[in-house]
């Protein structure tokens, strides 16, 4: 079998993981994602990678994403800097940059609905190396892998700057068996869900 072949089945699974993923997550009622969002923002908090951590590059929730408001509003209260994602796709390569974040009214609806930093507004871009980057992610197994919403914007962002420690959020029915990943996909380094804490 060609790589090329190869690359296509990795692909096709992913694509049916991500599938049943995402019809698992909204298969959850409101009342299931915030409690589960909850418990998943507590862990984090309580962890050490939250407590020594000077900054944070965080998502706002969109389609039935774990909610990390509840992040935001303690690390915003423990002044550590957190930054929020724009999305751009540059010389058809997709592009992240961050901006600190102070006040939810800073975001606005952006790239494909996301709430996203207002760059109407004076906003400072995040230039520094992360402590944490929290990495949205549709699925992930036990070894860490994640499956985005397919345009590889945080595979990207994280293989050219490195944060320090990459954490993914996720309900638990978002965990699958291990996939094979592509070259270019970037592996978290631990996934916190309302059961459980998966680390690599």
């Amino acid at each position: 079998m060609t790589d090329e072949k190869n690359v296509g089945s990795i692909r096709t699974r992913k694509a049916l993981i991500r599938k049943e993923m995402l019809s698992k997550r909204r298969a959850l009622s409101e009342e299931e994602r915030n409690e589960y969002s909850a418990k998943i923002c507590n862990t984090f908090l309580e962890s050490n990678e939250y407590k020594n951590a000077g900054s944070i590059l965080l998502y706002k929730a969109y389609n039935n994403e774990v909610d990390t408001d509840m992040i935001f509003e303690r690390a915003i209260s423990d002044g550590k800097k957190v930054a929020y994602p724009l999305s751009r796709i540059n010389d058809g390569e997709p592009d992240l940059d961050f901006y600190l974040i102070n006040d939810p009214g800073q975001l606005t609806e952006g790239f494909m609905g996301i709430p996203e930093p207002d760059t109407n507004q004076e906003l400072s871009k995040f230039t520094e190396t992360a402590d944490i980057c929290i990495a949205p992610g549709v699925g992930f197994d036990r070894n860490c892998h994640r499956i985005g919403y397919g345009k590889a914007f945080y595979d990207r962002f994280i293989r050219l700057n490195c944060p320090k420690t990459v954490i993914g959020l996720a309900y638990s029915v978002q965990i699958t068996d291990d996939f094979a990943p592509e070259e270019s996909d970037r592996a978290v380094d631990k996934v916190i869900t309302e059961r459980e804490t998966i680390s690599r």
